[in-house]
């Protein structure tokens, strides 16, 4: 069996936290890439870009969100349930997990096609979605900060 200090053990987390953050960033860039090109009336490859963007989200939360949640927020915010930092990670999960299903959703009913009328009935979805994936993305960068740096402690 791997065994492993505790100082390693958060060290790997803080690589796979900041790998994270990395790759939502890169999630952004790819949301605002697909804004520019929605308003530019390409909205096939608007929707392409956004099946890229849903597809790297997906493959972040699987790999690096769920697993970090689950075995390192989770114990911290059952032994410390009233802090800050503790609700603003309920309130990012929650956010987070809305998003990721709204915009799946969105992206396997597109299901590439030419159509724009199944976009267009979507549109407050999709708002809606870009709106709760922000309010992730911030409130996860101000968990990482919290985490894995000196800059803010909550």
């Amino acid at each position: 069996m791997l065994k492993c200090s505790l100082v390693e053990f958060v060290e790997f987390y803080k690589v796979l936290a900041l790998f994270s953050l990395v790759l939502q960033i890169l999630v952004f860039l790819l949301i605002i890439i697909a804004m520019g090109l929605k308003a530019r009336r390409k909205l096939r490859l608007h929707g392409i870009v956004m099946l890229a963007a849903v597809g790297l989200h997906t493959v972040t939360l699987l790999v690096v969100m769920a697993p970090s949640f689950s075995i390192g927020l989770i114990p911290y915010i059952s032994e410390n349930p009233l802090t800050p930092i503790s609700l603003i990670s309920i309130v990012h999960g929650a956010a987070g997990l809305l998003a990721w299903l709204l915009g799946t959703w969105i992206v396997f009913t597109w299901r590439l096609s030419a159509s724009l009328q199944n976009c267009t009935r979507k549109k407050g979805a999709m708002r809606a979605t870009l709106v709760l994936w922000l309010i992730a993305l911030i409130l996860g960068f101000i968990i990482y900060l919290n985490f894995y740096t000196t800059i803010l402690s909550l």
